[in-house]
């Protein structure tokens, strides 16, 4: 009996040292995993952005609700010919629902006519033109009365850059698109003519040319299909990368990135999309069908919003049956 408490003790301490030499292991795996991540983050851009919280809107009118999160997406072209904050080429809301566990992706027209504060009505993305995020932020409170919790500002360069670092991106291309990228860039020295109708995986380039189409059918509205169709691309590739190939992209792309975001919040919302297990985004668009007319308005194609069905589509899609916090509705 004597021998086989000792054996068993025996195999207890070898089991302790086990567990003890994989936690130290583990630990120091973790440790280092964490100090390469909050490295990668202090390479991003806060220095030249402003704070959503800081921005003068009346919250009152705004709803909200706290297991809902709004980020504020804006694909700026800051090429010289253009004003110190640059166009918004793309303007999306994408929705951290972490009460019915999904995500979203809503996309707001730039050929809107909306009220801009301090600017009287113009095209929805003239507002970044004037005056940055912080302007863009009061024009979507002040005409969809939506509060947002943060934002992230990417140029094209980066755009392109985070596609080539993950390898491509895979995209449909219609015979029409397909058509018109060959076209636009039959005289250029440019990859974005080497595509065929049907699957490719494009390069940042070719995928950067896909989201600017606008001369088809579909118009602009089909322009910000395809730049959902991109961001979802981009985010099932990202979902199935490792820890080194993460890191890596990180530093290549978070210097181009402008954002108000805490580290703190930035892990926070990473590790709900992780628990959250999707790799799809519910998708919608602002305008709704239905909800508006084309018009031109001082030599400007613009659309005409019926903005209580506008505002109405946008709450019930981002919110769905959330209580949401609404102590005032958005006056007209």
């Amino acid at each position: 009996m004597t021998g086989k408490r000792r054996r068993k003790r025996t195999r207890i301490r070898v089991l302790i040292g086990i567990l003890i030499m994989l936690s130290i292991v583990v630990g120091h795996f973790a440790g280092r995993v964490a100090y390469e991540y909050n490295h990668s983050l202090s390479l991003l851009n806060r220095e030249s952005g402003v704070d959503l919280s800081d921005v003068d809107v009346n919250e009152t009118n705004l709803v909200s609700e706290n297991k809902i999160i709004n980020i504020l997406l804006v694909g700026a072209d800051k090429r010289k010919a253009w004003k110190e904050a640059g166009r918004s080429d793309s303007v999306m809301i994408a929705t951290m629902d972490l009460k019915h566990k999904q995500l979203k992706l809503t996309s707001l027209m730039r050929d809107m006519y909306v009220k801009i504060p301090g600017h009287g009505e113009n095209r929805f993305n003239a507002a970044y033109s004037f005056g940055g995020v912080s302007l863009l932020y009061q024009t979507i409170a002040e005409n969809f009365g939506i509060k947002l919790d943060g934002y992230v500002v990417v140029d094209f360069a980066a755009f392109k850059e985070v596609i080539n670092t993950i390898g491509g991106v895979e995209i449909e291309l219609t015979d029409a698109e397909y058509q018109y990228l060959v076209k636009a860039y039959a005289n250029k020295d440019d990859s974005a003519k080497y595509v065929k109708p049907g699957l490719n995986l494009m390069n940042g380039n070719q995928a950067l040319a896909y989201t600017r189409i606008r001369q088809d059918a579909k118009a602009d509205f089909g322009r910000t299909q395809r730049q959902r169709n991109v961001l979802q691309s981009i985010f099932t590739k990202v979902k199935g990368m490792s820890i080194g190939e993460l890191k890596d992209l990180m530093n290549k792309i978070l210097p181009s990135i402008v954002t108000d975001l805490t580290n703190d919040e930035i892990t926070s919302y990473l590790l709900s999309v992780v628990m959250m297990g999707t790799t799809k985004f519910e998708q919608m668009r602002i305008p709704v069908d239905n909800s508006f007319q084309d018009a031109k308005i001082r030599g400007m194609a613009v659309l005409v919003l019926d903005f209580q069905k506008n505002q109405e589509a946008l709450r019930n899609f981002i919110f769905e049956d959330a209580n949401i916090d609404k102590n005032t509705e958005k006056s007209e």
